[in-house]
């Protein structure tokens, strides 16, 4: 698999409404998932956050709830229809600023933030470029950082997976999914100084917010 094998760079018609896209999907159980997930990052007041593939800012908007105006999120995103959303989203806060930044690319960030989020953008990489992102999340986080990587989780045997499943990933998502989904990452995040310290799991086990302390 290549980069070509990618849906993660989401554009026209999808983009502009993915959030509705989204909760009609799901039958408006999305929405629920998303502040349910986020609040189980335990966010404090003060804290600095990096969003890296930030899309439409709701993600954004939901975790400066629990920031009020003491903290600041950093959010780094490079489709022209999110980013306009995101613009849209977030203009009133002054604590939220959007960087058009590749996240696979050196960032210009060492040890600033105290908690960072991937937010189903992590498994739509080829497996070279996620360690160049785990590496930039790496130096971007104070020591004892959070990493919060909210997607996918590992199935041990994708070829004993309900038919369902199974159809979900070979007709609406990328080919690097099952790619992600087949990997240990836990011990991948220990190669890359980090320590899994605490899981919540969702959607019968299938969906996962992953904790990996910076080490």
């Amino acid at each position: 698999m290549d980069r070509s094998d990618s849906h993660i760079e989401i554009k026209g018609f999808t983009a502009r409404h993915y959030d509705l896209l989204m909760d009609l999907l799901t039958l408006g159980l999305y929405g629920k998932f998303i502040k349910n997930a986020l609040k189980a990052m335990d966010i404090k007041r003060g804290d600095r956050i990096l969003d890296l593939g930030a899309g439409t800012g709701r993600n954004a908007c939901l975790m400066r709830e629990y920031l009020g105006d003491t903290g600041e999120i950093v959010a780094l995103e490079i489709g022209e229809e999110m980013i306009r959303q995101f613009r849209e989203k977030c203009a009133g806060f002054s604590n939220v600023l959007l960087l058009e930044q590749r996240i696979e690319e050196p960032l210009p960030f060492k040890e600033e933030f105290d908690k960072a989020l991937l937010s189903f953008v992590f498994h739509g990489f080829v497996q070279e470029d996620r360690l160049k992102i785990l590496r930039n999340v790496h130096r971007a986080l104070k020591p004892g950082g959070k990493l919060f990587i909210l997607d996918y989780n590992e199935i041990e045997n994708f070829r004993d997976t309900p038919f369902y499943v199974k159809l979900f990933f070979e007709q609406f998502e990328c080919p690097l999914a099952i790619d992600f989904v087949s990997r240990k990452w836990g011990e991948i995040l220990k190669d890359e100084g980090f320590e899994v310290t605490r899981e919540v799991l969702f959607l019968r086990n299938y969906l996962r917010l992953l904790e990996a302390t910076k080490r």
